[in-house]
């Protein structure tokens, strides 16, 4: 009879198995130094959590490292069996031989056993009972560890560096741990394929052990998430419900019906507001999961006060997140190799692409300013992100002018184009416009390059996203809908008349300048869905030639498709003066001496003191008295 046991795979299966407790053992001082360094500034009942949650995993991990060393034993005792059956089988068969000789000896001499004597030495039969082995058992499960129970009324502080530190330091460990349990579970199937004598009650150890690390690293989400939450808060204490919403990996139900598929504006307005949250719940919101808040920032019918805590809290934690990766490519430079230089290659494509965007935004939210609070109503995750400022509350004014701009006009440019929107509020503020006005520094389509401005394509995709932002603003300001003005520049009027010429988009002002042309469908200023239409264009001039004006509006509008000219005479708009003139008060207003929006000699469409941004802020408070007058025709190259 063949024992089906094989030694060699079962010395294997004991060296690896003592070789893993001996790793999980080790840990314990690496793993209690990190636990002591992220409790440093932790307090409240999150690091109670934290504490607990430590100390469950140092005792599962030493029972596990117990178990798999009395595993170890039991196969080194299942080979001891295995070699004793093997010796009796062996013994037994050996006694056979030797009973069937003294039989063949017997026979040949004829004389029966019963007469003769006992034919040589006594020989005992050895025994006839097998070595029955020993049932392998190894049984092991972890604890679920605590993550949430903090007290509703309780706060909880961190410093989200010393955690992530942690993070970093047990996922490490418990990388070469995981390693460690592929090999266990290879050596064991070898040994279950191997060694099928000795019998096996029950194991769980190897899948609990693999139980052990994925519960590990949902605490290392758990700790990287609030870590993410006091960046995202911006503070260093947090209500304990604050973090339970951001270290909850479900997202309340209610939260998740603001996205289903096909909703309107207005009814995703009517969902926001069942939540029955208000400006007081600012931190709450900002401490949903980041792939919530990233949606949420962006949808159309959600408060602008919410959209904002969404956005400044994803705006943080990208800023963040690109900063550690500097800081690691940095260091992989430091030391050199092969992939030192294609790494630091693609993260300066990165910091042109992102991380100058980001910082860019977050500088035109800081800046400081005279008046007008600002807000960060949207902000794409595309690279560059698309981004929209509000200078003011879009909650409550009873005048919003969104700011569209025209070509290569990217969140890179943020700081500027707000600076722009800065100015048309500021200059609103000293023709009388109310006080709770608002300005949208809107960078919220792709803007076009030289290689694209010369057609449609993004006037139309940008359309639709300026019409879905006039909806959102409809929606969210159902029964108090304020003063709606637009005031585009260069191909940003190519986008907006886009959008005003798309059915159920409809504001009270649009203000055109610098205008690259209108889509050729719209022949007239009643073609577009604004009360008003005015346009400011200052004197064409070619850019070879050079002199005070604008060199590239009217090549613009000698592209195909858009090809309007809304200062033309027969167009319909209200043509208001750009090259410079004495207001009625004796005020001298300064021309237009280039396409630019600002300039940094001060003549640009929007600069301050400018004959065209006095119109502007004059068309969008509705005192079109003081207006000063444009040319008598303005039709010269590209009017239509």
């Amino acid at each position: 009879m063949t024992i089906e046991f094989d030694d060699a795979v079962a010395e294997r299966l004991g060296a690896t198995l003592r070789r893993t407790a001996a790793a999980l053992r080790s840990q314990s001082g690496q793993r209690a130094t990190a636990t002591e360094r992220a409790l440093l500034d932790f307090a409240g009942a999150y690091a109670e959590r934290f504490r607990d949650a430590a100390v469950i995993e140092s005792e599962d991990r030493l029972r596990a490292a117990g178990v798999l060393t009395d595993l170890a034993e039991a196969v080194a005792a299942a080979a001891a069996d295995a070699a004793s059956e093997r010796d009796r089988l062996r013994r037994h068969s050996e006694w056979r031989a030797r009973e069937d000789q003294r039989r063949t000896e017997r026979s040949v001499v004829g004389v029966g056993a019963a007469v003769l004597p006992m034919w040589g030495s006594y020989d005992e039969e050895p025994s006839t009972t097998p070595v029955v082995p020993r049932p392998i058992t190894a049984a092991f499960a972890p604890r679920t560890r605590p993550r949430t129970g903090g007290r509703s009324t309780g706060t909880s502080s961190a410093d989200p560096d010393h955690l992530r530190r942690f993070v970093a330091d047990v996922r490490s460990a418990d990388s070469a741990l995981r390693h460690e349990v592929e090999r266990l579970r290879s050596a064991w199937a070898a040994f279950r394929s191997a060694c099928s004598w000795a019998p096996v009650e029950r194991m769980t150890a190897i899948d609990g052990l693999s139980a052990h690390l994925d519960e590990n690293a949902a605490i290392e989400r758990w700790a990287d998430q609030i870590a993410d939450a006091f960046d995202r808060a911006g503070s260093g204490s947090l209500p304990d419900v604050a973090i339970d919403m951001a270290a909850s990996e479900q997202t309340p139900p209610s939260v998740l019906a603001l996205f289903a598929a096909g909703l309107s504006p207005t009814e995703v307005a009517e969902r926001w507001a069942a939540l029955g949250l208000d400006r007081t719940s600012r931190t709450l919101v900002a401490m949903l999961p980041l792939s919530v808040l990233a949606r949420l920032g962006n949808l159309e019918g959600v408060a602008y006060w919410a959209r904002d805590a969404a956005n400044r809290a994803v705006l943080r934690t990208r800023i963040a997140r690109v900063e550690r990766e500097i800081d690691s490519v940095a260091a992989l430079v430091r030391r050199g190799g092969a992939d030192a230089a294609t790494a630091y290659r693609s993260l300066q494509a990165r910091l042109r692409a992102e991380f100058g965007a980001l910082r860019n935004i977050r500088a035109a939210l800081t800046r400081r300013h005279a008046a007008g609070t600002r807000r960060l109503v949207s902000l794409t995750e595309d690279v560059p992100p698309l981004a929209s400022i509000a200078i003011g509350d879009l909650d409550t004014a009873s005048s919003v002018t969104w700011a569209v701009p025209g070509m290569n006009t990217t969140t890179a440019d943020m700081t500027a184009w707000t600076r722009a929107a800065q100015n048309v509020y500021d200059a609103q503020g000293k023709l009388g416009g109310p006080r709770d006005r608002a300005v949208v520094s809107w960078i919220g389509y792709d803007t076009p390059d030289e290689t694209t401005v010369l057609g449609m394509a993004k006037a139309r995709a940008g359309g639709d996203r300026l019409g879905a932002s006039i909806h959102g603003l409809g929606a969210v300001r159902a029964g108090s809908m304020p003063t709606t003005n637009i005031v585009a520049h260069s191909y940003g009027t190519t986008t907006t008349a886009v959008a005003l010429s798309t059915p159920g988009v409809q504001v009270d002002r649009f203000v055109s300048l610098g205008s690259a042309g209108l889509p050729d469908d719209v022949e007239s200023a009643a073609d577009l869905h604004a009360d008003q239409v005015f346009a400011g264009q200052a004197r064409d001039v070619w850019p070879v030639v050079g002199g005070p004006g604008d060199e590239w509006a009217h090549i613009g509008r000698a592209a195909p498709g858009h090809g309007v000219n809304p200062a033309a005479p027969d167009f319909g708009a209200r043509v208001f003066g750009a090259d410079g003139t004495t207001a009625d008060d004796g005020t001298r207003l300064l021309g237009v001496w280039h396409h630019d929006v600002l300039n940094g000699d001060g003549h640009g469409y929007l600069d301050r003191g400018t004959e065209t941004l006095h119109n502007v802020a004059s068309a969008t408070t509705g005192r079109v008295d003081q207006l000063t007058p444009g040319p008598a025709a303005a039709a010269t190259n590209g009017a239509r």
